[in-house]
């Protein structure tokens, strides 16, 4: 989907930050593919749809499977993307969901393919969870969920909000990149 280029995306501000900069470019765009392919199982999985599983996703949904396990949670619809005319800023969550019983606490959730935590994760969420109250939604929780590429049950990692640090990162991002 295309967008009023005056906006930047959450990860286009992070991606210097993230070190993905060190990884040949070809190896981060496969990654990139897979966890597309990640993505859509999740997502179709959560809406009760069929969905196609290759051999290198498997372990991947598998792990989802795992958490998804863990508790009963009401997802709301696949959140659109969102913006900011202060910021100038977009992102997209993959999901957000009530946990079981609980109607009052909405939890973002970013599900990810990475081989170990981010340091951005935090900042990431950060920033979704600003967009995401600034349209109506009132995000308690930031919640990231690192499937398991082995079906093992995934690593998940909570944030507090830090917003101030992400504004941090996007007067950094700005001076050297606008």
């Amino acid at each position: 989907m295309q967008w009023d280029s005056k906006y930047t995306r959450v990860t286009e501000v992070l991606a210097p930050f993230s070190g993905l900069n060190h990884i040949d470019p070809r190896i981060l765009k496969h990654a990139g593919e897979r966890g597309e392919r990640v993505h859509l199982a999740c997502n179709a999985i959560i809406d009760k749809l069929d969905y196609i599983i290759d051999p290198e996703t498997e372990g991947y949904v598998e792990s989802f499977h795992r958490w998804m396990e863990q508790e009963i949670r009401m997802f709301l619809p696949s959140p659109k993307r969102m913006f900011c005319d202060d910021y100038l800023i977009t992102g997209e969550a993959d999901r957000i969901y009530l946990p079981d019983g609980n109607f009052k606490d909405l939890t973002l959730v970013d599900f990810k393919t990475s081989a170990k935590e981010s340091k951005t994760w935090g900042l990431q969420g950060s920033a979704y969870s600003y967009l995401y109250k600034k349209n109506g939604y009132d995000i308690t929780n930031i919640l990231f969920v690192k499937l398991d590429k082995r079906g093992k049950a995934p690593s998940i990692f909570c944030y507090e909000e830090n917003l101030k640090m992400f504004l941090k990162c996007l007067d950094v991002y700005r001076y050297f990149h606008k």
